[in-house]
């Protein structure tokens, strides 16, 4: 089974400091993206995967518990894990940070070891937690749900946004709902229309189709027809 890649977001403003941080975690097997102030976080946040965040308090532009509470709410609703990292150690900013969403807290400076327990079991808890995310990641586009939008995907970088019909939507949402598991026609079309087909498998066909060519730019069969029976979801 394929280990799903871990991308963490390190926010901190002391670029040495950056640098050799993100080293060190790369060579554990993350993969780390930097962002040097508050707004370069929120530009990551917005056009990246993310799983966990790294974040500094003391920040050029603003301070850490107020862009916690961005990355939390308004169009981001990040939910997984965001560790604190700072030299204030006071019991006042340790409570801020929890109070602004933070889900842990370590002083700086911190030993490897101690960052790489922290990130794994912050990880762990998040996963265990099921928090729902409303940005779903395929390897060709992301679907965010809170705002019923498509964008493409390259890199893991989100790009431009697919323009879907409300109904090729509601068709992309069952298919990945239940990756490599056939829908068959009658239940694809009962699940997006909410009625029986009486065997106006036609309409289905031609919506499919529409959005195939809109979402799978690599032509790489992502929603494969089984000739007579429905289609499958692959992430391709």
């Amino acid at each position: 089974m394929e280990t799903k890649e871990i991308r963490i977001l390190l926010v901190e403003d002391d670029e040495e400091l950056s640098l050799v941080t993100a080293m060190r975690l790369r060579n554990s097997g993350f993969t780390v993206t930097c962002a040097m102030d508050g707004q370069q976080a929120l530009e990551k946040m917005m056009a990246e995967r993310i799983d966990l965040i790294l974040l500094d308090v003391m920040l050029p532009d603003t301070d850490g518990h107020e862009l916690c509470c961005k990355i939390r709410g308004g169009d981001i609703g990040f939910g997984g894990p965001i560790i604190f990292m700072s030299c204030l150690g006071d019991s006042t900013n340790i409570v801020d940070a929890f109070r602004e969403g933070g889900n842990d807290y370590i002083v700086k400076p911190a030993k490897l070891e101690v960052l790489l327990e922290r990130i794994n079991e912050n990880l762990k808890t998040n996963e265990n937690k099921k928090e729902p995310d409303s940005r779903l990641w395929f390897r060709q586009f992301m679907i965010d749900t809170k705002t019923r939008s498509v964008y493409r995907v390259s890199g893991n970088v989100c790009g431009e946004k697919i323009e879907l019909s409300r109904t090729e939507y509601d068709i992309l949402m069952v298919l990945v709902s239940r990756p490599e598991e056939i829908f068959l026609y009658r239940q694809l079309y009962k699940a997006v229309w909410g009625m029986e087909d009486v065997g106006d498998v036609r309409t289905l066909m031609v919506h499919v189709s529409n959005l195939r060519k809109k979402i799978d730019g690599n032509h790489s069969e992502m929603i494969r027809s089984i000739r007579g029976v429905g289609y499958l979801f692959q992430d391709e």
